[in-house]
């Protein structure tokens, strides 16, 4: 007869995707200790600010674990230092433990990435026992060991990057929270705008596919050799990662190739972040190359997208920026509306070609 905690484990054991393990532990947690309430927490960064983003949680008595917010804006989550236990716990990576409003807080490091940190959060009403807290520091141990072997399975050797296995399931869930909005009636956010209101807009927010191809990389190999190649790569890699948000997710398709998801309030705000980014490749100086080039193409994504559609689309539009000279942005509708590209009627919906 099985053992429901081993079949717990072997549930969680079978989970691919790190959002996925979150969303399992917190499962685990709530069925074996039955606390008042698990939460998954993990600080992003906005700019020079650091907030909390909850990744998962579940309640007493709920039958499963909610998931966080796929997209938002983190400038309305609370800030890193307002989670006073959380925050302690990040810092000192160690344990800690408070009784306030009649319940136990106790927070326990689960990660601590390069640009993230994450904890476990969980309320209860004693303080846990000496048998728990072993119990929950060997799960926590098991999750740490399988978040690495998920993370190595997600991740490009080279570059740290996404990679491409991840991109079809990234897309799905991308593709399935958009909706899709007529350009005239889409909210403008505006950091003046009372909270909700950002919210609203943030939450009808258009998602862009990007493709974005180093120029001449070949000619890079062939004059430099191939360290210095991956030297490129690898730095455009670490410029790519940073110029961009939390929400938004970076990919290696290998080469020279490289796949971005952007989420932002309108075509030209996604246009202004690209072209920010072009300029900032632009301007970097490389290691015994000197200046490089980058050109990108974006494409907005539909809730009834495919991957394969919205790249080939975004890719005809790079492919458009190297034929009228290479480090350039360039938007595929824009290129249909300026009858560069043709737009075809497929299965009634519209995919462009």
């Amino acid at each position: 007869m099985p053992h429901p905690l081993v079949d717990r484990l072997a549930q969680v054991s079978s989970v691919r995707d790190l959002e996925q393990l979150d969303m399992a532990l917190v499962r685990l947690l709530h069925d074996t200790l039955a606390p008042l309430r698990v939460q998954v927490l993990v600080s992003v960064r906005e700019g020079d600010a650091h907030h909390w983003l909850l990744r998962a949680h579940q309640e007493q008595g709920a039958a499963e674990p909610s998931a966080g917010p796929a997209h938002t804006d983190v400038s309305l989550l609370p800030r890193f230092e307002e989670q006073g236990l959380a925050a302690r716990c990040a810092r000192s990576q160690l344990w800690q433990q408070e009784r306030s409003d009649g319940q136990w807080h106790s927070v326990f490091p689960l990660f601590a990435d390069p640009d993230s940190l994450g904890v476990l959060q969980l309320a209860t009403r004693r303080p846990l026992s000496e048998r728990r807290q072993r119990m929950l520091f060997s799960l926590l141990r098991f999750y740490a060991n399988f978040r690495s072997l998920v993370t190595e399975n997600e991740r490009d050797m080279l570059t740290g990057l996404l990679n491409r296995k991840t991109f079809d399931e990234t897309f799905a869930r991308v593709a399935m929270a958009t909706t899709f909005v007529p350009q005239e009636q889409r909210a403008q956010g505006n950091p003046g705008e009372p909270a909700d209101d950002r919210r609203a807009a943030h939450a009808q927010a258009p998602c862009w596919l990007v493709v974005a191809d180093i120029d001449h990389f070949k000619r890079v190999n062939d004059q430099f050799g191939h360290l210095i190649g991956d030297e490129v790569l690898l730095l455009t890699a670490r410029l790519m990662h940073s110029s961009f948000r939390y929400s938004d997710r970076v990919f290696r398709f290998g080469g020279e190739e490289f796949v971005l998801m952007l989420r932002n309030a309108d075509a030209a705000g996604a246009q202004r972040a690209l072209e920010k980014f072009r300029q900032r490749i632009a301007a970097h100086a490389f290691p015994q190359i000197g200046a490089v080039t980058i050109s990108l193409g974006c494409t907005r994504i539909d809730p009834d997208d495919t991957p394969d559609s919205a790249f080939e689309r975004a890719d005809k539009a790079v492919y458009a920026a190297k034929a009228d000279g290479r480090n350039r942005v360039y938007c595929f509708e824009d290129l249909v509306l300026r009858g560069r590209l043709e737009a075809q009627e497929k299965a009634g919906s519209v995919d462009f070609f």
